[in-house]
């Protein structure tokens, strides 16, 4: 093993907009089964379009409750638990082919050691991994979860654990969607930084999840 190639998850392998369809999705299929009255269409293009508005999905949905007279039927709490805690529809969140296909080619290569470094929850990280079926490309030791690790991408920590860990290796690259928040620490430590693709909805530019 010659070189560590590390990537970030959310808009860097899978769209994160895919993961809040998936989501919504299940929210309204919870909500409309426990209240048959609540339109299931209609909470899922009312929180879409706040998604696409670059508005709350969750300020959306306590509007149309509100609309349908049944605030008081729901637990928000509840709701957003749901939300980051469901496991997304494989039909709805996974990798491009593309993305795939450059995966399977640095897996596959006996020279390079691939590693994910993601910003996150633990369960809603490793239920996005599980779903997209990533971890056939990621050895659970080399999946390294801000909640899990103590450390976000504020901080070269991960970083140093993965050079810590593979101190042999001859490179270290990191392929991020952020170059602010995904390349200052990597670059600081030596690691060749790569922009992934720009996806058309960039999630994490300042929406709540």
């Amino acid at each position: 093993m010659t070189k560590v190639v590390g990537f970030d998850l959310d808009d860097t392998i899978v769209p994160e907009v895919l993961f809040l369809r998936s989501g919504i999705r299940h929210v309204a299929d919870m909500l409309h089964r426990r209240l048959p009255l609540f339109p299931e269409q209609r909470i899922v293009s009312g929180m879409e379009s706040a998604v696409f508005t670059r508005s709350n999905h969750y300020s959306a949905l306590e509007a149309l409750l509100d609309e349908y007279g049944m605030s008081d039927s729901v637990d928000m709490k509840r709701i957003v638990a749901e939300f980051r805690n469901h496991f997304p529809d494989p039909s709805i969140y996974h990798a491009s082919p593309s993305m795939l296909q450059l995966l399977t080619q640095l897996r596959n290569d006996p020279d390079i050691r691939t590693i994910l470094i993601t910003d996150g929850r633990s369960v809603t990280q490793r239920n996005k991994i599980a779903a997209a079926r990533l971890d056939v490309f990621f050895d659970d030791d080399d999946i390294f979860i801000s909640e899990e690790t103590g450390h976000d991408k504020t901080s070269p920590d991960n970083f140093l654990l993965v050079m810590e860990k593979y101190a042999g290796a001859s490179e270290f690259h990191y392929v991020g969607d952020n170059p602010i928040k995904d390349f200052l620490h990597p670059s600081r430590l030596g690691w060749l930084t790569h922009r992934a693709h720009r996806f058309p909805l960039m999630i994490h530019q300042g929406i709540p999840r």
